[in-house]
């Protein structure tokens, strides 16, 4: 039995939808290459580009030239469009009293302040407070599936990896913690169900 539960935040705890930004980057004039800046994200995620950087990145890979990052902004944060659903917080509540609670997450600033936002700053709040630690990857200079990510989630909270069970809807994150002794739900949002966990868990 797992005492310490790993939670990915997007697409796990909290619904989001890629295709949302994906359409509104197509309305403010994408050049096709912006799909293959995928190191310009990583570096958004790790934290070693700021948020007002990373809008300046993205900006040459736009038709439009004369765009306000505010904008920039809006698309990139419209995959983030609903707030975590009441009986997912219902249901670290009663994890919470069996299990240490602990939130990693592939993240950046501006997705964060985007879902404070949709929660608003109470619901927010009482969510965060419910994890004995939150792990998000532009905080800590790297990100899921880097084995640095893992390791220092464990040395930091004093923790084995075989007391742990992680949950992330990607495929090569659960399969990284996997190779570090961690036990793994790769969840796939579109056929499971998270109220199923503590059914997984016996």
């Amino acid at each position: 039995m797992p005492k310490h539960l790993f939670f990915d935040f997007g697409a796990v705890l909290i619904p989001i939808d890629q295709s949302l930004t994906y359409k509104a980057f197509e309305k403010l004039g994408a050049q096709e290459a912006l799909a293959q800046q995928g190191e310009l994200f990583n570096q958004l995620e790790r934290g070693e580009l700021s948020s007002s950087d990373f809008l300046s990145a993205i900006q040459p890979y736009f038709f439009r030239k004369n765009i306000f990052k505010n904008d920039l902004a809006k698309a990139w944060n419209a995959m983030c469009y609903i707030e975590i659903p009441d009986e997912h917080l219902n249901l670290l509540k009663r994890l919470s009293k069996t299990y240490t609670l602990h939130l990693l997450s592939n993240t950046n600033a501006m997705h964060i302040e985007k879902i404070q936002e949709l929660c608003g700053p109470f619901k927010y709040k009482q969510f965060i407070s419910l994890f004995e630690s939150v792990y998000f990857s532009h905080e800590m200079g790297s990100r899921k599936p880097e084995a640095a990510f893992f390791k220092k989630v464990l040395k930091e909270q004093d923790l084995k990896a075989e007391d742990c069970y992680f949950i992330d809807d990607r495929e090569e994150n659960a399969a990284a913690a996997e190779k570090l002794g961690i036990e793994t739900w790769h969840f796939d949002p579109k056929t499971n169900d998270l109220l199923d966990l503590k059914k997984r868990l016996k």
